[in-house]
């Protein structure tokens, strides 16, 4: 089956590599995906005439014709406002049942995304650099109706646009609400604390923006939108994450992490509690590490007491459920948390029974362990600071602050234990759930006055 076959049909994963015959008899090389939207786009490294390109591949359906016609627009919009884009080398069509456009690769280029993650030192020049890029585009009355940091590269020190057909012509105005919006759709992708740096970038690289009293407005409205939109999308079938429902079971997995033992344990999953390394066996909970594709995870079983308590809970949500939403809603506001992989409740069609949340193994000593004989140093107390800020300006209230449930990392501090953790509305009493989150805290240390004083100046009272 061919690869424009193989996409019009949907499929989530394209053979590599692979040869597309263009429409001039030509041949095109494909040796890896990219990107891949089933059905609609497909982006490749591939070799043509010998030279490296980036390909995309589009279905000859009523949306990839739209698609392509986009892309072809926007490129034109970015060529005549003299922004960066790779050069287009041909657009045409290929076996007959597809189009196709081969862009100029970039190779020595890198994605600002990845610069962000794997550069920390060099994040104020990456976030001056993409608000100063934005600026460009709205002066040109230009809007990128998607500005995810990956869809913008860094070639040597000048930004590169790449999915062109997001690029869109505006009206040609001054500054106003449509560059509002764009920029703070774009700031919205960014924690709270992560922001800071952008909008300090403003007053330099965007003075119209940097006057804007009504940002901050826009950006908040912007963020709960896409939080919503992602703690959605971790519970339903996407290209991220996997989903199974029947009358006995609901389960939810990250389609990067599928393997044949996360498979078994899906059909089985007490048979893996079973013969995992108990890390805990209470009542409520029984909590187990093993090997998992290759990798150790912990898996967290809620068990059922009695009769009574499985009619209490029956209705409610697992805390398997509420684990794996905690857990992407820290992640979504840069709070540190073992990796989440899969989720599962067993069922008899809408009652819920048993829940296993599965994810990575910490393997970083506890906050309780690491400083029952020593002291954190000046680097770890700024990581604690710098949670709690978060947790404080995302206005989650963990509930069970115990020193076992932070872990210390050579990054910056995890949290676990996510069962009691909520994420609280603007009418709720954050000052009170502050301050019980940090008496808890704080009780960790009452047999340690040494620590228990170092630790005391952390959590602000406001």
């Amino acid at each position: 089956m061919s690869i424009v076959e193989q996409l019009r049909r949907g499929r989530r994963g394209l053979e590599m590599p692979a040869e597309i015959r263009l429409a001039g008899g030509e041949s095109l090389r494909c040796t890896r995906v990219l990107r891949l939207l089933p059905g609609k786009r497909a982006v490749m490294a591939a070799q043509w005439k010998g030279l490296p390109v980036l390909a995309k591949l589009m279905p000859d359906t009523a949306s990839g014709r739209r698609n392509m016609r986009r892309e072809l627009a926007g490129y034109r919009l970015l060529k005549d406002a003299k922004i960066m884009t790779p050069d287009l080398l041909l657009a045409g069509r290929c076996d007959g049942r597809g189009h196709i456009l081969l862009f100029e690769f970039l190779q020595q280029a890198q994605r600002l995304g990845e610069l962000w993650r794997n550069h920390a030192g060099h994040q104020l020049d990456i976030a001056t650099a993409s608000v100063r890029l934005l600026a460009s585009l709205h002066r040109q009355g230009c809007r990128h109706t998607d500005p995810h940091f990956d869809n913008f590269l860094l070639a040597g020190a000048q930004p590169v646009v790449v999915d062109v057909a997001s690029v869109e012509r505006r009206p040609r105005t001054e500054y106003g609400a449509w560059q509002r919006q764009n920029l703070a759709y774009f700031l919205a992708q960014f924690a709270p604390l992560q922001r800071k740096m952008f909008l300090d970038s403003l007053a330099a690289n965007y003075a119209q923006a940097a006057a804007d009293d009504k940002l901050d407005h826009a950006i908040g409205k912007a963020w709960r939108r896409r939080k919503s939109r992602y703690l959605k999308k971790c519970f339903r079938e996407c290209s991220d994450f996997s989903t199974h429902t029947s009358w006995r079971r609901v389960s939810v997995w990250k389609r990067a992490e599928q393997c044949d033992d996360l498979a078994s344990f899906l059909q089985d999953p007490d048979a893996w509690v079973n013969k995992g390394e108990r890390l805990k066996d209470g009542n409520s909970a029984t909590v187990v590490r093993l090997s998992l594709g290759g990798r150790f995870v912990v898996i967290k079983r809620n068990n059922i007491k009695h009769i009574g308590h499985c009619l209490q809970r029956c209705l409610r949500a697992t805390r398997s459920r509420i684990n794996w939403r905690n857990a992407h809603l820290l992640q979504f506001n840069g709070i540190a948390t073992p990796e989440p992989i899969a989720f599962m409740e067993t069922r008899w069609g809408p009652f819920r029974l048993r829940g296993y949340y599965v994810c990575a193994f910490n393997e970083s000593p506890s906050a309780a362990k690491k400083y029952s004989l020593q002291q954190p140093t000046a680097q770890e107390l700024a990581w604690f600071e710098e949670l709690f800020t978060a947790m404080r300006m995302a206005r989650i209230y963990h509930g069970d602050l115990k020193a076992s449930n932070l872990f210390v990392t050579d990054k910056g501090i995890s949290l676990v234990d996510l069962d009691s953790m909520k994420e609280c509305s603007a009418k709720t009493n954050m000052r009170g759930l502050l301050q019980k989150d940090r008496r808890r805290f704080l009780d960790n240390w009452k047999d340690k006055p040494e620590q228990l004083k170092v630790f005391a100046g952390i959590f602000s009272e406001s």
